[in-house]
């Protein structure tokens, strides 16, 4: 019998004569010789079926990390690459970009770290994108991150507190201990009560001695009144190690786009210009033109720092 070839791989066929009793009753077959499937090509078949469904596993778990993270819709896509600059501060947001992008490309080392960061700034000046970008890139390395208000959080878990509730406060605390990341938008927006300001401190503490990463925003950028909403221990906490606060002094994006023109659709001021936009955040914050405060324990080394002086 002259040997067969695979056609798709040129290998030879193996042959075997089919004559059990068994098969043949069953079959209605009469002895005769069959074809084995190719051994090379039925491997590869077997590992491209593996890494095929090694890829819709991986996938599937990095869409439940996303969905996890509590995105919405709005942040889903806000990326580091489409973070705009604009107005006469873009020096100030490249500095605060590349900073928070180098966290993101580096959270294996702040991870371990527990590295925390404030962002303080008016509405509209990219806060929220910043923090959604961190997420969407540390997820898709496999972290796990959230994404929750300050409003929500304390919501969640005043929720606990009614006698029918089917989550205890224990089970959210350790849930928020276990992220990688947790990212709380809109400090200051709460009432500021003393149980609202113990629940902040609950979280912000274990996240604290669990040596998980944290990132704060606030519209708040007077250093006291913060101080007073979560306390002098959380807030001394954001001068340990490699912890960050981080100005965001320059005028909202969103007043910085012109009035309609007359099709009724907004325009954007040419950004190569200096049109006087005017970052009335950066006069208000008081930061001396800074856009990163790194915190050290020796302000000197890096020039003074207007939150050093609150802090006296």
């Amino acid at each position: 019998m002259p040997e067969k070839i695979c056609p798709d791989c040129g290998k030879p066929l193996r042959t075997v004569f089919m004559d059990d009793p068994t098969y043949l009753k069953t079959t209605g077959k009469t002895p005769h010789w069959a074809d084995v499937p190719c051994e090379t090509c039925e491997q590869h078949r077997v590992i491209a079926e593996i890494e095929a469904r090694a890829t819709a596993c991986e996938k599937a778990r990095l869409g439940r990390l996303v969905e996890n993270s509590m995105l919405k819709r709005r942040f889903v896509e806000k990326t580091f690459e489409n973070f705009l600059l604009y107005g006469v501060h873009r020096e100030r947001q490249e500095n605060v970009l590349s900073y928070t992008r180098g966290f993101a490309e580096d959270f294996a080392r702040h991870r371990k770290a527990g590295t925390w960061l404030l962002f303080v700034g008016n509405t509209g000046t990219g806060k929220g994108h910043l923090c959604a970008a961190v997420i969407n890139r540390i997820v898709r390395s496999g972290w796990s991150a959230l994404f929750t208000k300050t409003p929500r959080l304390l919501r969640e878990i005043k929720d606990t507190f009614n006698r029918d509730s089917e989550v205890t406060q224990s089970e959210i605390l350790r849930r928020m201990a276990a992220l990688d990341l947790l990212v709380i938008d809109e400090v200051g927006v709460q009432f500021g009560t003393d149980t609202e300001r113990m629940i902040l401190y609950e979280v912000l503490d274990l996240r604290y001695e669990e040596m998980r990463p944290v990132i704060l925003t606030s519209n708040i950028r007077n250093m006291k009144t913060l101080e007073k909403i979560l306390g002098e221990r959380i807030i001394d906490r954001l001068f340990e190690g490699e912890s960050r606060i981080l100005f965001f002094d320059w005028e909202s994006y969103r007043r910085f786009q012109k009035p309609l023109t007359e099709t009724g659709m907004p325009s954007l001021r040419p950004l190569l210009k200096d049109n006087g936009a005017g970052g009335r955040g950066g006069e208000g914050a008081g930061t001396g033109g800074a856009a990163i405060k790194p915190l050290v324990k020796n302000p000197g080394v890096h020039g003074s720092s207007h939150t050093d002086g609150e802090r006296k």
